[in-house]
């Protein structure tokens, strides 16, 4: 196991896919900020009609956005891991493993490790990236109410996790469908369905669906944006409260769900012909 993880890491440190992805995750903040320093710099010139929206372009903002799926790096990065575990399918190093005598559940738990490693890896440097260039060029509106560090414990633990999760649906699906093309669109889809599904928790009264949580991973990094919003009326009870009793909840999900890709993509790939 330990010699197959270590080619494995190997080869996907020097494939083209991983440095396209590190000049993307270093590329997206920077443009990014250009164009929010753009918008800003215009819409101040337009007179005080337009400064209520001087709230969307902070450092808040930007910030916030940095672990959503349907956002830039997001949106990609899920599908560059599918698109990594494939390439070993296409190219047939993986019957070649296979005959060389490792076992099915080590070349699964090595693909899955590599494709966990590649994505906090890369969803980390990105949000070094946001977050200082972000703090550079905007300002930052705190919450006097609002405990600072606990809130970016929430949002980088939960925001990390939702790409730890996004890492075995792409691992599942590269292993059990062995091809490029439909690991990426049932990744993305899936990401945006689930996506969706938080987004719409956020709309409504919370409460009656706070059990949903245990049902399908919301994502419920989406709730922790640094930027004071209350819980407090969502769930009844104090923000401090409601904000770490969603966290827990939320990282119990990923870790069952995650769990549950695991084992049926295992389950999966022990029966299908490697031809």
């Amino acid at each position: 196991m330990k010699r197959l993880l270590k080619a494995d890491l190997y080869r996907v440190l020097k494939s083209r896919l991983t440095m396209i992805a590190l000049i993307l995750v270093l590329a997206f903040p920077v443009m990014i900020v250009l164009m929010y320093g753009g918008i800003r710099l215009f819409t101040s010139g337009l007179g005080e009609d337009m400064e209520s929206l001087d709230v969307l372009f902070t450092a808040n903002s930007l910030i916030g956005s940095i672990y959503s799926l349907t956002n830039n790096i997001g949106f990609v990065l899920p599908a560059f891991t599918g698109i990594l575990a494939c390439m070993d399918i296409s190219n047939g190093t993986l019957r070649n493993k296979v005959i060389a005598g490792n076992s099915r559940s080590a070349i699964y738990f090595s693909h899955l490790i590599v494709s966990i490693l590649f994505s906090v890896s890369m969803i980390t440097i990105y949000a070094a990236m946001t977050a200082g260039l972000s703090l550079l060029f905007f300002p930052f509106e705190k919450n006097p109410s609002m405990d600072l560090g606990p809130e970016i414990l929430y949002f980088v633990a939960n925001g990390t996790m939702t790409f730890v999760f996004m890492a075995t649906v792409s691992t599942l699906f590269a292993m059990t469908m062995r091809s490029t093309a439909p690991t990426i669109i049932f990744t993305i889809v899936l990401s945006i369905v689930l996506y969706s599904i938080c987004s719409i928790l956020m709309l409504v009264n919370y409460e009656p669906y706070r059990h949903a949580v245990y049902l399908i991973p919301t994502f419920t990094g989406n709730f922790f944006n640094l930027s004071g919003f209350s819980l407090a009326g969502i769930l009844g009870q104090g923000e401090e409260t409601a904000r770490g009793l969603m966290f827990a909840e939320g990282m119990l999900s990923y870790l069952f769900f995650g769990a549950l890709n695991t084992v049926l993509g295992l389950m999966i790939f022990r029966k299908r012909d490697i031809s």
